[in-house]
């Protein structure tokens, strides 16, 4: 016994100066970024904050994953600057943690749970992160068509329009024009940068813009009043849809309450009284209890978010 409270206290402080010496590592590395940035917004202030080059860099490093093409999405999606490497440090670092801190017996089902929980986690993280970068993406673009079509209404060709949203407009949509921008330029068409585009984003509605666009660009047509009846039913759907999740918001509420609760039940239970549930665990019936439990939870937040989540 003593024995294994000494493998975890080093194995925890190993963690420790790990993350300790990684956190440092990646300071000096933001510092570095963050001064070299305003070293070139001091040249050129009309440049983004988050250039296309380093945007580039980030989708070329992911392009070159063969498998795990969802995983490669996400994260692009996201706008993080993981590298592989990196991703696969973290989960990593996250597995070792929870070999350590999670209550599973048997060395076997503890790694395996261990890694669920740090793919889990990591996974979770991505998710928040691509859905809040593409929350600020669809604030912006209606005004990026906006941008496009008093362009057009001047006397703009669509390049000139699609450099003036890179140089104009700021992070994510700005860096991702440009970076259209300099697909066009460097050789490829239109219509594959902009496809490009809607995958690297993944935003729902920007297929409509990129194929307004490209059959435009290809076939003619009055392209500025198409942008700018679009223009206006996004705004619409995006009204309608922050009235909808505010009508919504207690439904949801009410969702987090009743999954946070019974865990948090559970832990100040045992942490007031750890000898609580000791007849419980030694029962035959503590696992079905368990699993029937978990599954009643779950199928109760998958009701919850049918309701208060839906198509506008």
């Amino acid at each position: 016994m003593n024995g294994f409270w000494l493998i975890t206290v080093l194995v925890f402080a190993l963690v420790a100066v790990a993350t300790q010496q990684l956190q440092h590592g990646l300071g000096g590395w933001k510092r570095t970024r963050r001064d070299r940035q305003r070293r070139f917004a001091s040249l050129d202030p009309t440049l983004p904050a988050e250039g296309a080059a380093d945007l580039q860099r980030r989708v070329s490093r992911w392009e070159r994953i063969g498998l795990f093409r969802a995983v490669a999405r996400l994260v692009v999606q996201s706008g993080t600057a993981l590298s592989p490497l990196m991703l696969t440090l973290i989960v990593a670092g996250l597995t070792l943690a929870g070999f350590v801190m999670l209550p599973v017996p048997g060395s076997a089902l503890r790694g395996l749970a261990a890694l669920l929980t740090a793919m889990l986690l990591l996974g979770g993280w991505l998710r928040l992160r691509r859905a809040r970068r593409l929350a600020r993406f669809g604030e912006q673009l209606p005004d990026v068509i906006d941008v496009i079509v008093r362009s057009l209404r001047a006397g703009h060709p669509l390049s000139v329009s699609l450099n003036l949203v890179a140089r104009e407009m700021p992070a994510p949509a700005g860096p991702e024009f440009a970076l259209v921008v300099d697909e066009v330029n460097y050789g490829r068409s239109l219509s594959e940068a902009l496809d490009n585009l809607s995958e690297r984003v993944g935003y729902p509605e920007l297929r409509f813009f990129v194929a307004a666009t490209a059959i435009a660009h290809q076939t003619g047509g009055n392209l500025g009043e198409i942008l700018s009846r679009l223009s206006r039913l996004l705004r619409e759907r995006f009204r309608l849809s922050r009235r909808v999740r505010a009508l919504s918001a207690e439904g949801r509420f009410s969702g987090y309450a009743l999954s946070v609760l019974p865990v948090a039940l559970f832990g100040l239970i045992n942490l007031v009284s750890a000898s609580y549930y000791a007849e419980f665990w030694k029962s035959a019936a503590a696992t079905p209890i368990l699993a029937a439990s978990l599954g009643l939870l779950l199928a109760g937040n998958l009701v919850i978010y049918r309701l208060v989540n839906f198509k506008v």
